[in-house]
């Protein structure tokens, strides 16, 4: 269990601390049993507490989950322009970096990228919760766009598609990939298509010298 917590008075923790262990139960519950398994009494139990606690720390469940789904837009950032940069500084070198990382991720933790589809349906499907989707998505696209902005500064290019809409291209196709291959497992298949996609995202980069003078 992450980092039980206790009533006791023999144990202090802070509530920044207690708000960290909370989500990260919060996090291993809807991995485990899905988002709709995610509750105070499910939570507590995850984290060892009782249900007072988290209601002493979060006004309600669903500023809870509304942290739990902040942590995973974090974690996807960390994972997609946390790559160092090496070798050739040349566009489709860089781009693949940053896909063979992230493609790790999946591999490694398919319940956790399964969870970024479920939080968006549960978001999508419950009142209130709309604008969650909508920050979810936004975040991705951001990251997407300082990827391609990192990619264009090192290598000296400029894209020849509106940015904005390059970074929504690359989150359409990665939302795919990733989908299909939690249907079939097929990694081989997946690379492929990741393969030829960065190909195409290449193409639209223009060497900044051709329009220098």
């Amino acid at each position: 269990m992450p980092g039980q917590l206790e009533d006791g008075e023999h144990v202090r923790v802070s509530s920044q601390q207690r708000r960290e262990q909370l989500i990260e139960a919060a996090l291993v519950v809807a991995k485990r049993d899905g988002v709709g398994a995610v509750s105070t009494r499910t939570v507590a139990a995850e984290a060892g507490a009782t249900p007072g606690i988290v209601h002493y720390v979060f006004a309600s469940m669903d500023d809870l989950l509304r942290a739990m789904i902040a942590r995973m837009a974090e974690r996807y950032i960390d994972t997609v322009t946390d790559v160092a940069v090496s070798g050739d500084h040349d566009v489709t070198s860089l781009l693949e970096q940053s896909s063979s990382h992230l493609w790790s991720s999946v591999e490694s933790d398919p319940d956790g990228h399964l969870l970024t589809f479920e939080v968006a349906a549960h978001a999508l499907r419950t009142a209130g919760f709309n604008d969650l989707a909508q920050w979810q998505y936004e975040t991705y696209r951001m990251t997407a766009r300082r990827v391609l902005e990192r990619v264009a500064e090192v290598c000296e290019v400029e894209w020849t598609l509106p940015l904005d809409s390059l970074a929504r291209m690359l989150v359409v196709i990665n939302d795919g990939v990733v989908l299909s291959w939690l249907v079939d497992r097929d990694s081989e298949k997946a690379r492929e298509v990741y393969a030829a996609f960065i190909r195409e995202v290449a193409s639209y980069a223009r060497p900044l010298r051709e329009t220098a003078g």
